[in-house]
């Protein structure tokens, strides 16, 4: 793991150019992260088990579990599936997610009570995903925020701040897409190894809507990987812990996995 490290280093001082790596610029750390993501820590499909503990503000807990698995096409398209498998109220449910570069994301869920399949209109993009603190908009967010460019968003360098003991770069970033409710997102990358520890979503009046921790980062073979995310809401006094027991990459997923006939399934 020490030599993948120091090849990270390498590769991140050979792509910048002379003179830059004592002074780098919000926006090109964020090149600098995403060259490594296409480069040294790519990965064409992801397969990871979650736990999810939901916490209301009177402290009430609710549990999920799921798999989730990602893969990625040529000019920058994602697909995802998740399925659900317990607890039982909640087992067969599915959502299913197409991320495009150039155009809005497409989701569906479907619900085994209903035997039906929803697909998610942008009005509904601000609903909680099956009662947690995450939404729609957020998982299209969190699917595409690493490689967004200075043209989506504008990146500024706001100094360096630790998260949990570790040394960040704090970066703000400004979508300019007018349908965006966040008007500002605050991202502590890792000095180290340029990964997300902490994003902070902001809303158009520049209150503090949520936050999003990423903790327990282990690499998985060349890939720096969180294995814990907490995601607080606020003004609500909730918050959603994510737990990763297992993640893989390139596993070989097949293409088909990832479509609607899969999704009605339940189950992978």
């Amino acid at each position: 793991m020490r030599a993948w490290r120091v090849l990270r280093i390498a590769v991140i001082a050979s792509l910048l150019p002379q003179g830059v790596l004592a002074a780098p610029t919000a926006r090109e750390l964020l090149d600098q992260a995403r060259k490594l993501d296409d480069t040294v820590r790519h990965w064409t499909d992801r397969t990871q088990s979650m736990v999810l503990t939901m916490h209301d503000s009177t402290g009430k807990e609710r549990h999920r579990e799921l798999q989730v698995f990602t893969k990625r096409g040529g000019g920058g398209e994602e697909k995802a599936i998740s399925f659900f498998s317990a607890p039982p109220e909640v087992k067969g449910t599915a959502f299913l997610q197409w991320s495009h570069p150039d155009r809005d994301d497409e989701q569906w869920l479907y619900l085994p009570e209903f035997k039906r399949t929803r697909q998610i209109s942008a009005r509904l993009r601000d609903e909680n995903f099956v009662g947690t603190d995450f939404t729609y908009r957020d998982l299209e967010i969190l699917a595409e925020i690493s490689r967004w460019s200075e043209a989506e968003a504008r990146a500024t360098l706001e100094g360096e701040e630790a998260i949990d003991g570790v040394a960040c770069h704090r970066i703000a970033l400004v979508p300019r897409q007018e349908e965006m409710v966040y008007g500002r997102f605050v991202l502590w990358l890792d000095k180290d190894n340029l990964v997300a520890r902490k994003i902070d979503f902001v809303d158009r009046d520049g209150a503090l809507r949520k936050s999003l921790v990423l903790a327990d980062v282990r690499d998985v073979g060349a890939i720096p990987t969180a294995h814990r995310l907490e995601m607080r809401t606020l003004d609500k006094g909730s918050r959603t812990v994510v737990e990763l027991p297992v993640v893989k990459f390139d596993s070989g997923l097949a293409d088909d996995l990832f479509t609607q006939r899969y999704l009605e399934r339940g189950e992978p």
